[in-house]
């Protein structure tokens, strides 16, 4: 990461505070959602479907809500849309203690997803009204290299918590977590931008902002992008447990280390994508990321073993690392700060629309054909699309930054 760049933006005292809020809240997390999957495959056996339904309730927020959800961002002050967010999925993580099925688990799941609609948008869309734009990729760098650090110690820690407490303190862990997020949110000093014109209802604001992702170009490309993405892989987190113990023959312990593996490939990724920060376009990090994951979900179904999968591991969080960052800079930069609520809500809402609609399938079909033939027409797909994507013009202009700023303009 550019050291100039990260100096700046840790200079900057409310970006500071939101980010170490969110070290710790997504440390918590990571423990928790570790915990789940550890839960539900290895301490009550289940099978892809039981995983399937914990995905569909985190994922059926996001399309249901989401784009409804951005309308009132845009509309409320983020800061205390954040704080209060946070307060009530501290409370309802503790829920988790009581759960004794999988249906249970799933609507806490849900519950917290929802509230998290509100959240998520409101984060990034403050993000560029606290910083300034050229240092954009270099924060988002490094919230996702903090992200990261949280996947790599997220199952070390839900581990040893596993073996030494049992899963309660799992997820008290998450819902303090998520109270010390709230604290920190609230020593932010922040003036929220005037909205300019008359107040609008929420539902033709929430039509405006449909017609203005559609016309931006790029938002339009990226959203294709990362929903084709999630269409063949998207589903492909629901088995990866079921992977690890099926067909690799491992237990909690290598499940753990693919997950920290995974982690430290997205480290390298963030890091990276903050040292070329400026030298390669953000564009071409996006398209080169997708690359990277066709063909290292390729790998693993035709070299499925261990040690293999492992170095696998780290190329794919690599690759997802160096795409996420200078994806989300692409989508702040390209969008007005009127309009940026709606849009990461509807564009979280399709993105996981079709994560939902893979989820689906990808479960019914490993369920009937096993898992490494899906896995494998997974690689094919998704490496062939990214060549076709990297080949195209079009694609490649509407994700030129140089063009997104003279075309558009920001608060």
């Amino acid at each position: 990461m550019a050291v100039r760049g990260l100096f700046k933006t840790l200079r900057n005292r409310n970006f500071l505070k939101l980010w170490v809020g969110q070290v710790v809240s997504n440390l918590g997390d990571e423990i928790a959602f570790f915990g789940l999957g550890v839960l539900v495959v290895f301490g009550w056996h289940g099978n892809s479907i039981d995983l399937s339904i914990i995905m569909i309730a985190s994922s059926l927020p996001v399309l249901l809500l989401g784009p409804f959800a951005g309308v009132f961002v845009d509309k409320w002050n983020k800061k205390v849309t954040m704080m209060l967010a946070d307060l009530i999925r501290a409370f309802l993580a503790i829920l988790f203690i009581f759960c004794t099925t999988v249906f249970q688990l799933a609507l806490v799941v849900f519950m917290i997803s929802s509230v998290s609609r509100f959240f998520y948008p409101a984060r990034l869309s403050i993000i560029p009204e606290i910083l300034e734009k050229d240092i954009l990729v270099e924060a988002n760098s490094l919230s996702q290299l903090t992200y990261m650090l949280s996947i790599i110690l997220g199952p070390v820690i839900a581990t040893a918590m596993i073996y030494i407490l049992g899963y309660t303190w799992i997820f008290i862990f998450d819902s303090a977590s998520y109270l010390f997020s709230a604290f920190m949110i609230t020593l932010m000093i922040y003036k929220p931008l005037r909205r300019i014109g008359a107040k609008k209802h929420a539902f033709q604001e929430f039509v405006e902002g449909l017609r203005y992702l559609w016309e931006n170009s790029t938002v339009r490309v990226l959203i294709l992008l990362f929903s084709v993405v999630m269409l063949f892989l998207g589903g492909l987190n629901v088995i990866f447990a079921i992977y690890i113990r099926d067909v690799l023959h491992m237990e909690v312990a290598g499940y753990g280390t693919m997950e920290v593996l995974f982690g430290v490939g997205m480290v390298l990724g963030s890091i990276s994508t903050g040292v070329i920060a400026g030298k390669m376009k953000e564009g071409s990090m996006v398209l080169f990321g997708i690359l990277g994951i066709g063909f290292l979900v390729l790998l693993l179904a035709l070299f499925p073993f261990a040690i293999l999968a492992f170095a696998v591991g780290i190329g794919l969080g690599f690759s997802a690392g160096f795409l996420n960052a200078p994806a989300t800079a692409l989508f702040q930069k390209s969008v007005e700060e009127d309009f940026r609520g709606r849009v990461f809500g509807a564009q979280g809402a399709v993105i996981q629309g079709f994560s939902l609609l893979s989820i689906l399938i990808i479960g019914l079909l490993v369920a009937k054909f096993g898992i490494l033939p899906i896995v494998l027409a997974a690689g094919i797909s998704m490496l062939s699309l990214s060549i076709f994507f990297l080949l195209s013009k079009r694609v490649r202009d509407a994700l030129e930054i140089e063009k997104i700023q003279r075309k558009y303009t920001y608060p």
